[in-house]
């Protein structure tokens, strides 16, 4: 019976403290919890928001691209039609040439900005008089609307009053058509965009050099390497993820140029500087077809990830 009592005793006990250590021990595990993914309640809403704003229009577009809906025609109502419109899509003359118009200003534009925003860079990471003044005017064109930007340089293209004309004249070449003949046309779109956009890649490029540790070059130098060796084995491989990300961040925006070709050439002369940003707007908002706009943009969209991925490949995991 002692043993009963005694066993009965310390049951009692054991109920007695464990549900308050119990409970303890839950508000110390909520309490961890909150320290450690506190960050998780911060970024909620945020990404909520984000998602509101990007999910439901991805997902009513794709919807969209797989109906047939004309809206100058609203009582056709939305037909569904699957994949008619991808098949048109690559069926389609006018795509393949605003894919190839991309494709030129995209590997153009993007190769010579990288060109000249790396000389730069190289140029101004060293101390030279009126450094700061000289970096902030090359920023200017990067601070100014792309509308803006482009209306310039309508100006400056103008056949018979445009300073590049003029400027021709002077020394005896033949005056340009550069908006309105289809040979050139295009090309002065990238000269647009190139005088646009350089400023972000010597931006982006001269922070990376800046940013180099100085040890390699000094125990390089000691060894007696040369500046272009310099260059080489050292200074590029450091900034193969600053390139990287340079590259990526233009290669992308360059694909949905819209804003430049619009003021500039509405995709004229003909077709000749129509891109694929543009020839969706067209679809879409001129010829009213949302449903075939739908389809062009998620092609331009899956074009626009496959070079992304086949880009990155190109970097080791580490740059990447």
């Amino acid at each position: 019976m002692n043993f009963c009592h005694i066993g009965l005793g310390l049951k009692r006990a054991q109920y007695d403290i464990y549900p308050s250590e119990k409970l303890i021990m839950k508000i110390e595990r909520i309490r961890y919890f909150l320290r450690k993914y506190r960050y998780i309640f911060y970024l909620t809403p945020c990404v909520l928001f984000l998602l509101s704003l990007s999910i439901f229009p991805l997902i009513y577009s794709f919807s969209l691209s797989l109906r047939q809906w004309n809206i100058a025609n609203p009582y056709l109502g939305k037909r569904f039609v699957g994949i008619e419109n991808y098949i048109t899509v690559f069926q389609d003359f006018r795509f393949w040439n605003s894919l190839k118009n991309s494709l030129i200003l995209v590997f153009l534009a993007v190769t010579i900005e990288f060109i000249l925003g790396f000389m730069m860079a190289l140029c101004l990471s060293k101390k030279i008089a009126g450094q700061s003044i000289i970096r902030t005017l090359f920023l200017i064109p990067l601070m100014l609307v792309p509308v803006v930007v482009a209306m310039v340089w309508k100006m400056l293209y103008h056949p018979s009053y445009g300073v590049i004309n003029y400027l021709l004249s002077e020394v005896s070449f033949a005056r340009i058509n550069w908006l309105a003949d289809k040979s050139v046309a295009l090309y002065s779109v990238i000269i647009t965009d190139i005088w646009e956009w350089t400023p972000l890649m010597f931006l982006i490029l001269l922070s990376g050099i800046l940013s180099l540790p100085e040890d390699p070059f000094e125990a390089a130098e000691i060894d007696g390497a040369s500046k272009t060796q310099l260059f080489l084995y050292i200074t590029l491989p450091l900034l193969k993820s600053i390139i990287a990300v340079a590259l990526l961040i233009r290669v992308i925006d360059a694909f949905k140029l819209f804003d430049i070709i619009w003021v500039l050439t509405q995709g004229g002369p003909g077709i000749s500087t129509e891109t694929l940003s543009y020839y969706t707007y067209l679809k879409g908002f001129k010829h009213f077809d949302m449903g075939y706009a739908a389809a062009l943009s998620f092609v331009l969209l899956g074009i626009v990830i496959l070079m992304t991925t086949l880009f990155l490949k190109l970097f080791p995991g580490e740059e990447r």
